[in-house]
């Protein structure tokens, strides 16, 4: 395997060309590493279609775009709440009848460091509805556009796995409130060195 150097600074986005013509669907662009993903590939010329939960955010991260980068970037949203599973059908329905290809769907939204047990409208923990089921439902329902326009799919993740417990318990996925005398639950979060 070849290796590639970037020089002292690592990749930049300067590295990327002209990119008209291209459309990306990016989950979660209201903050963060979305807002930065929208931010560059727009001002590269790109058509991005934003889906967030909160239409209020959407449309002020649009207008700030919009200031950055002119009028007449090519910037929609669609909502979705990854912790709703007919929320995530509903945006993937509207995708695949508004937008002709996906060059690349990239899945960053997610939650994380929830303070106590909450369960998704599904009956599923949050965070795995959320950050694990919602995100594979929305990637099989645009998966024939996707293959049709030979795009890829981008899962943004963290290192947040460096944190606490290790396994999964598959036999207990929503972490169900447990008597004080077993301890299989108990997760301190504790970091590697």
């Amino acid at each position: 395997m070849s290796k590639h150097t970037f020089g002292k600074k690592g990749w930049m986005p300067e590295r990327i060309g002209n990119l008209k013509g291209k459309t990306y669907v990016i989950t979660g662009t209201t903050s963060g590493t979305g807002f930065e993903a929208a931010r560059i590939l727009l001002s590269k010329g790109a058509k991005v279609v934003m889906m967030n939960r909160n239409p209020k955010k959407s449309e002020n991260t649009m207008n700030i775009l919009k200031q950055a980068l002119g009028n007449h970037i090519d910037v929609r949203n669609i909502l979705m709440d990854l912790a709703e599973q007919a929320s995530v059908k509903k945006a993937a329905e509207e995708v695949v009848k508004t937008i002709p290809k996906i060059d690349a769907l990239i899945c960053n939204a997610a939650i994380a460091q929830v303070p106590k047990q909450i369960l998704t409208v599904d009956g599923f923990e949050s965070q795995l509805g959320v950050n694990h089921y919602g995100n594979f439902l929305l990637q099989g329902l645009l998966y024939p556009l996707l293959e049709k326009s030979e795009g890829r799919i981008v899962v943004v993740g963290s290192m947040g796995y460096n944190l606490g417990i290790k396994t999964i318990q598959f036999t207990d996925m929503n972490w169900e409130p447990v008597a004080s005398s077993d301890t299989s639950h108990n997760f301190t979060a504790t970091a590697k060195p």
